[in-house]
């Protein structure tokens, strides 16, 4: 879509640029170079660089917040921190070819920190039992801290992070990335609240559906794995496969669902009043490996769920979210659902889908093609079908009397017009999710801002651990959980 083709539009634009979070870039993932990269990890583009160490560097650390953050310019990284010899060494090549950036390489976290000094600040990538202790010994050290969702595995250490954050003043950002997204934030903040496009809400939906996958099984020497085991791990099958263990991670109900759970309590501004829950451990257990020796997981590997919320603006809201680990159909979206339409949105590209109840009336229908010419929605364009065996076909063959042309069977609602959520300008499409919260926090430590100036601080990052951590116990004590709004806050 032009940029300034429609008032909504360049409002978006506009409104986007208007907030710290987000930074212009016209510089695209593909076009960069590998040069232009590495000059980029350097921070040569800024005089005032941000130095930052990463700590942790398997897959999230480096195909999520490394792969965004080289692309941000005036950040240069001083340091990699790992446990593991091989990802750290990996993760410092990638980042640093030649050697000419001087990215240092550490196994312990300790070390680094009283080695280098000029670090601004640490994005912490580890399993989940380790956000806490790493984070409060990085603000400590007087850094700013980007820490991974979820903040921890356990309530406790999660309220020690909000207080780490307060006893040290530092910025401490959660990993939340949705609340820096565009896309999500124009929906939330010009479609729902401002617009009302959907009038009430009264429902919510999300999931994360993942197919089957072999535990890892990662070959490494005798004295690399007597180091996972002095870490604190019990072997390098648990080591490599943290997520399912309870000492180590949330399972994947925390891994995957967080991020959505945290996306309802900002999109209806509010935590929840109660959750219902089932779920289990029904697929991996007992499971074959390879060798012929047998494994099981500790947490859920399925949950479904309902949370009630009673929020200011829309009363009584259910949410239902699941999570499944044996099929992987839809992947992951969210749904809003109000008695006048419903927006479906995802960090996928594929969703990106409104609807318009049939049953509104003729003044909603013109507010709703008023707001498609002003580019706050848009219509898709109509389906052309080339060929005759290209249409459609039923599976059955229709009644005669269903074939007549406008009849409907009473007991469905007459399906909704379709519109889509508009385009997004360029140079903020083009970013990869976690781009945008990266920029926030580079963008809040560079200004010497406050907490609040970052899209997720870790006060609203303790209301999602708790909602989301709250769910393992109510499949396993098969009740109904009551939430207070105390429950939400770190005294």
């Amino acid at each position: 879509m032009n940029t300034n083709a429609t008032p909504a539009t360049s409002r978006l634009q506009s409104d986007l640029t208007r907030r710290k979070f987000l930074r212009n870039s016209t510089i695209t993932a593909s076009a960069l170079s590998y040069s232009r990269i590495a000059a980029r990890a350097a921070g040569k583009e800024d005089s005032a660089a941000i130095n930052i160490a990463l700590v942790g560097c398997g897959q999230q650390g480096m195909a999520a917040l490394t792969a965004s953050t080289v692309r941000i310019p005036g950040v240069r990284f001083a340091a990699v921190c790992d446990l593991w010899d091989q990802k750290r060494i990996s993760a410092k090549r990638s980042i640093d070819p030649a050697g000419k950036i001087g990215t240092q390489d550490f196994a312990e976290m300790s070390e680094m920190l009283a080695k280098v000094k000029e670090v601004d600040a640490v994005l912490i990538a580890t399993p989940d039992w380790l956000h806490a202790s790493y984070s409060r010994q990085a603000l400590e050290a007087g850094k700013h801290v980007y820490c991974e969702k979820m903040m921890s595995n356990s309530i406790e250490a999660a309220a020690d992070m909000v207080k780490a954050q307060r006893q040290t003043g530092k910025l401490l950002q959660i990993g939340h990335q949705r609340r820096s997204n565009p896309r999500y934030r124009f929906m939330r903040d010009q479609l729902l609240r401002e617009k009302r496009l959907l009038g009430q809400v009264t429902h919510l939906y999300g999931q994360w559906n993942r197919s089957v996958k072999n535990p890892l099984l990662p070959k490494v020497g005798a004295a690399e794995v007597e180091k996972f085991k002095k870490a604190g791990y019990a072997n390098l099958f648990e080591f490599a496969n943290w997520r399912w263990f309870k000492k180590y991670g949330g399972g994947p109900i925390s891994d995957l669902g967080a991020h959505q759970i945290d996306i309802f309590n900002w999109i209806l501004g509010t935590t929840p009043k109660s959750l219902t829950a089932a779920g289990g451990l029904d697929y991996y257990k007992n499971r074959d490996l390879p060798d012929g020796t047998k494994f099981s997981y500790e947490h859920l590997d399925n949950a479904i769920l309902i949370y009630d919320y009673d929020t200011p603006e829309f009363g009584l809201v259910r949410v239902v979210y699941q999570v499944l680990t044996t099929n992987g159909s839809q992947n992951y979206y969210e749904k809003i659902m109000g008695v006048e339409g419903t927006i479906v949105i995802s960090e996928q590209p594929v969703y990106n889908q409104v609807y318009r109840e049939k049953d509104t009336t003729e003044d909603k229908v013109g507010a709703w093609e008023t707001l498609a010419k002003q580019g706050f929605l848009r219509k898709p364009p109509a389906t052309v079908y080339n060929k005759f065996w290209e249409r459609p076909k039923l599976w059955n063959r229709p009644d005669p009397w269903l074939e007549k042309e406008g009849v409907q069977d009473v007991r469905v609602s007459i399906p909704a017009d379709p519109y889509e959520l508009p385009a997004l300008p360029k140079e903020l499409d083009e970013k990869p999710p976690h781009q945008h919260h990266l920029e926030n926090f580079f963008d809040v430590v560079r200004a010497a801002g406050p907490q609040t100036d970052l899209a997720c601080p870790v006060e609203e990052a303790y209301k999602c651990c708790r909602a989301v951590l709250a769910i393992n116990d109510a499949v396993s004590q098969a009740k109904r959980i009551d939430f207070k709004p105390e429950d939400f806050t770190v005294a």
